[in-house]
């Protein structure tokens, strides 16, 4: 974003006293209503789950609470609502299906996919963990894992790995939702709190935005990581229910004693939740840009094939990608990206200031419209040339290939002259293709050519089956043991740092 148009928005909030939209658009699927999910772990254990709340965010939501984490069977009986309830949702989602054409080859896709909103970016990191130790669990004295805790895990995997895609809406971290949609005073690192956003966009009468940030920031707790004070709390409880459980973990027993860790967590989850379901409702408002759509198509195709294997064939992941499949994995996400980035732009006009600014894209009106020819290969072709007259200074070399708006996807303007125009200039471009109607604008009118093209990239050869990776070991690694190995282990007793003793100045 340009540097100008970020600190033009600045003066204008600091001036306002809120949020300003920086969009016009909306550039992600929110389907009505998505499923929602919050995670609160405990302090230290990134692979567990200490609550989880879930459903519908148009109702009231469900809550798991294992009251021992730590411990494997309680931890299993409290997910194991979560994992039927969320496979079943993706079943059905997944059973209707519409055919799809792609040149000369039909497929049948999902007509629609499981939407999951989360609150911030760190509960996409908790769910990709808890994803990945369900997944890969094994069999314990002989006695195997419930299959949809398995099955639930492999989803949870899919979903978080699918929200490294620029653009997807399968898994939406409402943190970067807002602050792709709102300009505000914060930096990356406070935009990760949701509350503070929210804060930013509807402030409390008689608040600056800043103040405003500041109150909801000390005061929200957003998970999935537990602030000191919900800490602290927490393993105070958490003892009392390790001590009046014993050893046993009957749930006609844990049950009952588990209530007061509910109770604790819920309290926690009910601002979330209500969090989530005003930033929805608002974000929703907006128009969906046209482009939105075709990537929710992706979206669902990728959606159909994880199905497909994980369910019909009952395939596996691997735990970690191959260097080949990194190469070409990376080089799909740039891509994805680039054509993100130029179909937000191309579709909104609030998103082309920031080109304007910084000299990628020029905006004027069309002085003239004429034909010449030129010579391509051995042939002399027709082409279209058009002077652009732009209120503006413009600096751009010959040669230069711009796509206008209107036809992003297609062929691109090439600059052939700059000349000064009065307090502007003069652009005289010529289409590299067929000069179609459909491709050429009209004299008088008012049109915005820019680097960006939002067609397909293009195509680029993946890598050998057996590259010669330099990297590659030497030895192979050995197997690592099962993923949930120590889970018949006892945790290890909590340490207060305020009580531990001064081990003394370090020499």
């Amino acid at each position: 974003m340009s540097t100008a148009l970020e600190a033009y928005f600045a003066a204008r909030i600091y001036q306002e006293g809120r949020a300003l939209r920086r969009t016009t658009l909306r550039h992600v699927h929110l389907a009505d209503p998505p499923l929602a999910i919050a995670i609160w772990r405990l302090g230290g254990e990134r692979f567990r789950a200490a609550a989880v709340a879930w459903g519908p965010l148009d109702g009231p939501f469900q809550l798991a609470v294992a009251g021992e984490p730590r411990n494997r069977d309680l931890y299993f009986a409290a997910l194991q609502p979560l994992a039927a309830d969320l496979c079943a949702r993706i079943r059905r989602a997944a059973a209707s299906r519409v055919a799809r054409q792609r040149g000369s080859v039909t497929e049948e896709i999902p007509a629609d996919a499981l939407q999951i909103v989360v609150p911030n970016s760190a509960t996409v990191s908790a769910l990709g963990l808890l994803g990945r130790y369900l997944a890969y669990l094994s069999d314990r004295g002989g006695v195997a894992p419930d299959p949809a805790l398995v099955e639930a895990g492999k989803h949870l995997r899919f979903y978080a790995r699918n929200a490294r895609v620029p653009g997807q809406s399968l898994l939406t971290a409402l943190d970067q939702l807002v602050a792709g949609h709102w300009a505000t005073l914060l930096s990356p690192f406070e935009q990760a709190n949701l509350a503070a956003l929210d804060a930013q966009i509807e402030p409390s009468p008689g608040m600056h935005p800043f103040e405003a940030s500041a109150v909801a920031e000390a005061s929200a707790r957003i998970g999935p990581e537990p602030t000191e004070d919900i800490d602290r709390l927490t393993e105070t409880l958490l003892a009392q229910f390790n001590a009046a459980r014993g050893a046993s973990t009957d749930p006609a027993i844990t049950e009952p004693l588990a209530g007061p860790l509910r109770e604790h967590y819920r309290g926690l989850t009910e601002p979330v939740w209500q969090l989530m379901s005003r930033v929805v409702t608002r974000e929703r408002q907006l128009t969906a840009a046209p482009s939105v759509s075709r990537r929710f198509e992706s979206d669902r195709a990728a959606f159909g094939r994880h199905v497909d294997w994980v369910v019909t064939q009952g395939g596996h992941y691997r735990t970690t990608d191959t260097p080949r499949q990194a190469a070409i994995t990376l080089r799909r996400l740039e891509d994805t990206l680039a054509r993100y980035e130029a179909d937000r732009a191309v579709e909104d006009p609030a998103l082309m200031i920031g080109y304007l600014l910084d000299g990628d894209a020029i905006r004027g009106t069309v002085a003239s419209l004429t034909e010449t020819k030129v010579v391509v290969n051995v042939n002399a072709v027709r082409r279209a040339v058009i002077a652009l007259d732009s209120p503006d200074p413009v600096i751009l070399p010959a040669g230069k290939r711009l796509w206008w708006t209107a036809t992003a996807g297609g062929e691109p303007w090439e600059v052939k002259s700059v000349q000064p125009n009065g307090a502007g200039s003069r652009v005289v471009l010529m289409l590299t293709g067929r000069p179609a109607p459909e491709r050429l604008p009209v004299a008088g009118e008012v049109i915005t050519l820019s680097a960006l093209h939002t067609g397909q990239r293009a195509f680029w050869l993946l890598p050998p089956e057996n590259p010669p990776w330099t990297h590659r070991p030497a030895v192979l690694l050995p197997v690592p043991e099962p993923i949930d190995a120590g889970d018949f282990e006892q945790p290890p007793a909590p340490v207060d740092a305020a009580e531990a003793q001064d081990p003394g100045r370090y020499t």
